[in-house]
């Protein structure tokens, strides 16, 4: 009985992520037939098609990202402050499914333009990006410190309040930060990978330096 209540626990919390791993899968069946004999496969810069590919390399990125779910499904088994993992589990549970969503999204992106060639995925590349960053934001401050998930610097993997303060910057910054280059992608879609690039590129150093600076303050304070 225990067996059976713990396996109904673990699709109730699994199953959103589950669907979204399947979608794709569902999509490209139902559409196979009806799929141009070369679809596109990667994207330039600019959102530009650049090369193409047999449909069936279409589920190539799916594939990925049900390994990339089961990496992540297993690896916090081998961090050692196992009870933080589990008091993090919520959190982690939505990071898994937010880049299971982003890479569902894009396999739905590259399968639109395989029907519609000049369809400009380029910025709503960037708005996913973004989106992932977004929602990223929200688990930040709720995860404790470990060795597998979060932002895992050497000053915060040492100090418990340099991860939780970090953490909880980096909440508020990627969440408000994503948003801005939301908005930026809006206003200028044709350079809208090159913003979504730099918003997170400032928002890794921004949160790498809040970090580092919160480390030597806290040297300061055991120096004295």
């Amino acid at each position: 009985m225990e067996s059976t209540n713990s396996v109904k626990s673990a699709w109730k919390a699994e199953w959103p992520l589950l669907v979204v791993l399947a979608a794709p899968f569902v999509s490209f069946a139902v559409t196979l037939s009806s799929l141009p004999s070369q679809v596109p496969m990667h994207f330039d810069a600019h959102g530009t098609i650049n090369r193409y590919g047999s449909p069936w390399e279409l589920l190539i990125l799916p594939f990925i990202n049900v390994g990339v779910a089961a990496v992540l499904y297993f690896i916090p088994r081998l961090d050692p402050k196992q009870q933080n993992i589990h008091a993090s589990s919520p959190a982690y549970r939505w990071i898994r499914f937010a880049i299971a969503a982003f890479f569902t999204y894009i396999f739905f992106l590259t399968q639109a333009s395989s029907f519609n060639p000049r369809f400009d995925v380029g910025p709503l590349i960037a708005i996913g990006v973004l989106v992932l960053f977004f929602a990223l934001g929200f688990a930040m401050p709720k995860l404790k410190q470990n060795y597998m998930i979060g932002i895992r610097l050497p000053w915060t993997l040492e100090s418990e309040e340099n991860w939780n303060r970090t953490h909880a910057f980096s909440g508020k910054l990627w969440t408000w930060g994503s948003l801005l280059g939301i908005v930026l992608v809006f206003l200028f879609p044709s350079v809208g990978l090159f913003l979504a690039l730099g918003t997170v590129i400032a928002l890794a150093i921004g949160t790498s330096v809040y970090s580092y600076r919160l480390f030597r303050q806290q040297q300061g304070r055991h120096f004295r």
